[in-house]
């Protein structure tokens, strides 16, 4: 063989290796994508004074067992929330802010997303959990003390419920704090903030190996995990609250949900700033209350 024919051949297996290697790196990306790991969930819903609570499961449309906590108040306004929490946390994370509601009359329902806590299945980023919002929603209704129903999600809580828009009408409002734009822009935005300058640029081909893996092993295409989908099909009135300083899911994603109905004074945007990832109600306490219940008292 040539010289020049031993060059190609090397380049050709350093470039398969680096395939190899990129597929296997974005399918392990992906499986913990897919099955974060799960938190302990308090054997008891934890309740204060004036509350009463209790532990509920229903069974979504693909058999998988999802459990929350629901909280009621001793004067309820016929109103009631759902609180979604975000990636790698469980319902415990909303306990406060539901407490929040509880104490102005609203019921509050704190469900585990699946792949988290207490729930079966695995995180599918929207495109399951998004029937599993409707099943929590039958549930509301079926009880029968309850007019109007409102959502709350933080990060891929807030993602879930602007994905469960594409089909669900029964909201009057929601709030998404922190959610991303579809799931294939905010795996790219996040793998390529963890690798250096020069090499941000094998954050697509891994982000591909990822998609390609979670559809072969899981049937998952989360290519279809999109709030921006779940945004251009609702008539749903939304509040989009982002923090200036997420250095996680970065304000651009709201920026660019927000122009997804030019005009229309049903989806509005709060950009908060010194505020970073969900918590904009730890930064901005007295305005992001009265913005969040400002718009739902409004719808």
């Amino acid at each position: 063989m040539t010289r020049s024919g031993k060059i190609v051949v090397i380049g050709a297996a350093l470039l398969c290796a680096t395939g190899a290697i990129v597929f296997v790196a974005g399918a392990y990306a992906a499986e913990g994508a897919l099955h974060p790991a799960r938190l302990p969930v308090a054997l008891v819903c934890p309740c204060l004074a004036h509350e009463r609570c209790e532990s509920i499961a229903v069974k979504a449309s693909d058999g998988v067992i999802l459990k929350a906590w629901y909280y009621m108040p001793e004067k309820p306004i016929g109103k009631a929330v759902i609180l979604l929490h975000g990636v790698g946390s469980n319902r415990q994370d909303m306990v406060a802010l539901g407490s929040f509601f509880v104490k102005r009359g609203y019921t509050a329902l704190e469900p585990d997303l699946r792949g988290h806590g207490e729930s079966g299945g695995i995180a599918t980023y929207g495109i399951r959990e998004g029937g599993d919002v409707s099943a929590w929603l039958n549930w509301l209704r079926q009880r029968g003390d309850v007019s109007k129903i409102y959502g709350f999600g933080a990060s891929l809580g807030g993602a879930v419920l602007l994905q469960s828009l594409e089909h669900e009408t029964r909201f009057r409002a929601v709030v998404a704090e922190s959610p991303y734009y579809d799931f294939p822009s905010i795996a790219d935005e996040r793998i390529a903030r963890m690798l250096p300058n020069g090499a941000k640029w094998i954050a697509r081909p891994l982000v591909a190996s990822g998609l390609i893996w979670a559809r072969w092993k899981d049937s998952i295409e989360l290519r279809r995990a999109s709030p921006a989908d779940g945004l251009r099909s609702t008539a749903v009135p939304v509040l989009l609250v982002h923090g200036l300083a997420d250095d996680k899911t970065s304000p651009e994603n709201s920026r660019r949900l927000a122009v997804l109905r030019p005009g229309n004074p049903d989806l509005q945007l709060w950009l908060v700033p010194n505020s970073h990832h969900a918590d904009a109600w730890k930064t901005a306490t007295s305005e992001f209350e009265t913005r969040v219940t400002g718009w739902f008292d409004t719808h």
